[in-house]
């Protein structure tokens, strides 16, 4: 054997040896070793393997169940989550039940590890497409997975996500799916030197029907038109927060390593798909599972939390404005710089991007309000650019106003109220609501309202202050109003309870806007907020636009307009189908309220409770109460405008004049009328005004099929309608939407079974355009992990944006 031949033998070794070596380490310590050359994505396999080596933590996980449990005697619909009523789209889901499920799991020792069953908890919790019912572990929070374009970042930190357009041609009269890079040749096809062409498969199955299934496990909203949309780029959304949020460009559930999209014209395209650490901690230093869990879970939130208030001076709870209200009066129309390259100059626009006002350049009498999101870094501000934009349109003889709400999640509650009386300044708001009347809820609230002063005087943020300033809200009588706003004058006359033939609530009762308006955020015409204002808009001459999206916050104010001004609706975009749509598919519960801070209540309460309270009822929680919400806090990720992100739906909104006080969240309600995007409406959002315009006062042209349904406006509004039968049309969709009705049927094994047609794709490298080429990483496909057809979520970050909506 000669020199070289021996060399290049030993060579070979060693490599062998190497890799060998490398393929040997802890996935976590293999994860450390790719973070040290401060890489920005990491194999998603990897990082997957990595989370399922954390070694289960039984008993302490035993305990979190217990606290959840706890935490949900305060969800508002509990009892007909379980058995839901005619207005409700996806199943029902036992949540006591799921928990029941959960923890004989884990005394049966079918779990291996942390990571697969936080995953099951938190796929729970998503189970009940709830916005505001949310627990994310801090297990789950740590990793994303991307579909990426490439692993580059912007200046910004953002990633070149790859995202997916639904759009509708001359060709057809339901629309296509299209990769997004394609829009710009979509929308001017004379300066683009290729013909983009429709996806029609992803992964083989058909292109429609994955996306259904897939809308479905992720998405959290309570209408599957809403989550279809939320699988597509989201202008609104887009401008608002600097980055792509969608779900097909980032989920929490693992994806494989790519994606394979075919097209129409035959060619196909691999997505890669990469893993992208959400924490502000290093994987730097972990050597394997046990190193991991150490470092991202169990950390005691609460002490945390509580340190960084006390480091700041700050009560963690507190929520100000120093921003002075402005007159009511015109701006000049001259516009500033738009908040999107699809937008067009405002005529005013806020700080933060959350609201603004254009002129339409092609409809003379066209006005929009564009509202992103009621969630604020200044209420005040917000407030303003509506008067300005009011007042403005006025001057400028501009009779019709385009409400956008596309993308509009919720954000603070009141901003609803003031922005409803700036448009109609003599109308009184309804929005009378209602708590679930458990025990839990009766001893706290009994004893608080029976200790208010010293309450007040030990914990001064709970009283007055927090999110929206009604944190004590539902356990001091004082505070609330009733449904014909006058003060309840006893616990007893407030909580009632008073028996459904789903569960005992509360007495309805209203938000004392005085109180408010004084005290938190200022809402026109009440407390020192006694400023006239004209109306500028007849109801005929407003319309609101809508994605379905629309939660929360969003939903109180859509339902003041449509239930008590009979104001119309537009839906834009949703299935690919002939059918009426729902203008409002997120949740319409009307208050959040934060886990940490309801055991933050309970604990003062039990604190000031008088040695002769009853507290024998506790121990159904089969543990000492704070110990075990304590545990459960500590086990949820921390961030979030409610400290850890962990929430209930607090408080059902209930329609005036229901004598069923039915939840509007099982009140279905159509949109009165629906159209669908094209490209050109991607490219340029006056596109999409000025068919809102049109669709309402001009050809009144909509998707057939979609109009004079009887629960919309313009049908009748029949609370009792519910839903067409189209509304459950899933496309083919697999048997995992049904999750939820039986969790037996679906949970095999401990975990829930792998499958359902979202493997990693493994076809040819054509980008699908016909002109560009693409790329496959070459990595095999990874069945192991959590499906990612198993369950709903919400994506709650990604590089460079932090959450807030989905705490409001």
């Amino acid at each position: 054997m000669s020199l070289r031949v021996a060399l290049v033998a030993l060579a070979a070794i060693a490599n062998s040896v190497h890799a060998q070596d490398e393929t040997s380490r802890a996935p976590c310590s293999q994860l450390s070793a790719l973070s040290a050359n401060d890489t920005k994505f990491f194999p998603a396999d990897l990082a997957l393997s990595c989370l399922r080596s954390v070694p289960l933590a039984k008993e302490d996980d035993l305990l979190q169940l217990s606290g959840l449990r706890t935490f949900l005697e305060f969800q508002s619909d509990l009892d007909y989550l379980a058995d839901p009523t005619v207005g409700r789209i996806y199943p029902g889901i036992d949540l006591l039940a799921g928990l029941d499920k959960l923890t004989s799991m884990l005394e049966d020792d079918i779990y291996q590890n942390e990571h697969d069953f936080q995953m099951d908890v938190f796929k729970l919790f998503s189970a009940a497409y709830d916005g505001h019912l949310s627990y994310i572990p801090d297990i789950v929070d740590v990793f994303a997975f991307g579909r990426l374009q490439s692993e580059d970042v912007n200046d910004e930190g953002i990633a070149n996500y790859f995202s997916l357009i639904s759009v509708l041609t001359v060709e057809n009269d339901t629309p296509d799916i299209y990769a997004y890079i394609d829009e710009n040749s979509l929308a001017d096809p004379g300066n683009s030197d290729y013909s983009p062409s429709p996806v029609t498969k992803i992964n083989g199955q058909d292109v429609v029907a994955w996306l259904n299934s897939y809308a479905a496990q992720n998405g959290r909203s309570q209408d599957p038109d809403a989550n279809y949309n939320q699988v597509f780029v989201n202008i609104p959304k887009l401008a608002y927060e600097a980055a792509e949020t969608d779900h097909f460009a980032v989920s929490r559930f693992y994806q494989g390593n790519t994606t394979m999209l075919t097209f129409a014209n035959e060619s196909t395209r691999d997505v890669m798909t990469r893993a992208q650490l959400l924490s502000t901690k290093t994987l730097e230093g972990l050597t394997d599972g046990a190193s991991f869990f150490d470092r991202f879970c169990n950390n005691n939130l609460t002490e945390t939390i509580l340190a960084q208030a006390n480091a700041t001076g700050t009560a963690p709870l507190q929520t100000t404005s120093n921003i002075t209200r402005v007159p009511y009066e015109p701006v000049s129309t001259e516009g500033v710089a738009p908040p999107h390259p699809a937008y067009p100059s405002p005529i005013v626009i806020s700080s933060d991007k959350s609201v603004a006002g254009y002129f339409s350049d092609t409809i003379s009498d066209l006005a929009i309000l564009s509202v992103p999101s009621f969630s604020t870094t200044s209420p005040v501000e917000f407030e303003n650019v509506v008067r300005q934009l009011l007042a403005t349109a006025s001057d400028n003889e501009r009779t019709k106003l385009v409400i956008d709400l596309r993308g509009n999640g919720g954000g603070t509650i009141f901003l609803a109220y003031d922005l409803f009386r700036q448009l109609f300044p003599t109308e009184v708001p309804y929005g009378a609501g209602n708590y679930r009347a458990s025990e839990l809820h009766n001893f706290t609230g009994r004893v608080a309202s029976e200790n208010i002063d010293a309450l007040s005087a030990a914990y001064p943020e709970l009283v007055k202050s927090g999110v929206d300033g009604v944190v004590l809200n539902s356990f001091n009588y004082r505070e609330p109003l009733t449904v014909d706003n006058e003060q309840f004058t006893s616990w007893e006359e407030f909580f009632g309870p008073h028996k459904t033939d789903r569960g005992d609530f509360t007495s309805l009762n209203r938000f004392n806007l005085t109180d408010i308006s004084a005290t938190t955020i200022p809402i026109l015409g009440y407390a020192d907020d006694n400023t006239t204002q004209p109306r500028t808009f007849a109801p005929k001459d407003i319309v609101l636009l809508h994605d379905g999206t629309c939660a929360s916050t969003c939903a109180i104010f859509s339902e003041l307009m449509s239930s008590q001004m009979s104001i119309s609706s537009i839906a834009a975009g949703g299935r690919p189908q002939k059918a009426p749509m729902q203008a409002v598919g997120g949740t319409k519960g009307s208050q959040v309220q934060g886990m940490f801070i309801l055991s933050t209540i309970v604990s003062a309460v039990l604190a000031a409770a008088p040695p002769s309270s009853n507290f024998s009822f506790l121990s159904q929680f089969g543990t000492d109460i704070l110990t075990a919400t304590n545990q459960a806090l500590s086990r949820a990720s921390f961030g979030g405008t409610l400290l850890v992100k962990a929430s209930v739906n607090f408080r059902n909104n209930v329609r005036g004049g229901d004598a069923e006080q039915m939840p509007l969240q099982y009140v279905y309600q159509a949109a009165d009328c629906r159209f669908f995007y094209t490209a050109q409406m991607y490219a340029d959002q006056a596109a999409v005004w000025d068919k809102a315009y049109d669709a309402t006062w001009g050809s009144m042209q909509c998707v057939e099929g979609s109009t004079s349904h009887p629960s919309s406006v313009t049908g009748g509004a029949n609370i009792t309608a519910g839903p067409p039968d189209t509304a459950k049309n899933f496309f083919g969709g697999n048997a995992s939407i049904a999750l939820g009705r039986n969790l037996e049927t679906v949970w095999t094994n401990g975990s829930l079974e792998d499958g359902g047609g979202n493997g990693s794709g493994n076809g040819s490298t054509s980008s699908g355009n016909g002109t560009t080429e693409g790329s496959s990483d070459g990595e095999g496909d990874d069945k192991s992990g959590s499906n990612v057809l198993a369950v709903p979520l919400i994506l709650t970050s990604s590089l460079a944006i932090s959450v807030i909506l989905l705490f409001i």
